[in-house]
């Protein structure tokens, strides 16, 4: 029997990186990620798939609500606010970004990287 081996690991950034992509806000006004949780919902080994629950915890200066979007060109990502659930297949790498919008414009994005081993059981 095979089983599933998911490792993961994540980077965030921040005013800088946002700064990186034309987005000019300094960190004092931008979007803050303060947590990401990831949560392995499904694995299936016959199939070497899995589904992966991303959730992010951000907040913006003021009294603003952030909005978040998840993209990945790995596998299928769907989510509707701080939350998403993502669908891969194959041994990965995988990656997966998130980026979170302020009222202001201002932007923060956090970047997942996930590899996926098939190791034999013993």
């Amino acid at each position: 029997m095979k089983k599933l081996l998911l490792a993961g690991a994540m980077l965030i950034s921040g005013g800088a990186a946002a700064a990186q992509t034309g987005d000019q806000c300094p960190a004092s006004i931008s979007p803050t990620i303060e947590q990401t949780d990831v949560s392995t919902v499904e694995r299936n080994a016959d199939a070497n798939s899995a589904v992966i629950q991303l959730d992010v915890v951000a907040s913006v200066p003021g009294d603003g609500v952030p909005h978040y979007s998840f993209s990945s060109n790995d596998g299928t990502i769907s989510g509707d606010g701080s939350r998403a659930s993502w669908t891969v297949s194959g041994a990965g790498p995988f990656t997966a970004n998130v980026e979170v919008t302020g009222p202001n414009g201002c932007r923060s994005y956090s970047h997942f990287t996930y590899h996926m081993e098939q190791t034999a059981s013993e």
